[in-house]
């Protein structure tokens, strides 16, 4: 058996959608929606905006991959890629 890790208190969140919390790091899916996870809105631990919504400076990450950065809420552009949140 494949030895697979797993997470059974992680929160996907896809397009349009947003999340408030105390997350870890986060994954972008794979999906057919788009091969980036787009952040209209995007606030680190310490409370700092690393992406505003309706600012030109929108963050995009690939998708497949993992990103261990604090994070306390987030909001998914409309064409975004689909995003696994991690306590």
């Amino acid at each position: 058996m494949a030895n697979i890790p797993a997470n059974a208190t992680a929160t996907l969140i896809s397009q349009s959608q947003s999340i408030t919390g105390a997350f870890a790091g986060f994954t972008v899916c794979a999906t057919t929606a788009g091969s980036y996870a787009i952040f209209t809105g995007l606030r680190d631990a310490n409370g700092s905006q690393l992406a505003i919504s309706g600012s030109p400076a929108t963050l995009r990450f690939l998708e497949g991959q993992t990103y261990p950065i604090f994070v306390t809420s987030a909001s998914l552009a409309a064409g975004s890629a689909n995003v696994l949140f991690y306590p």
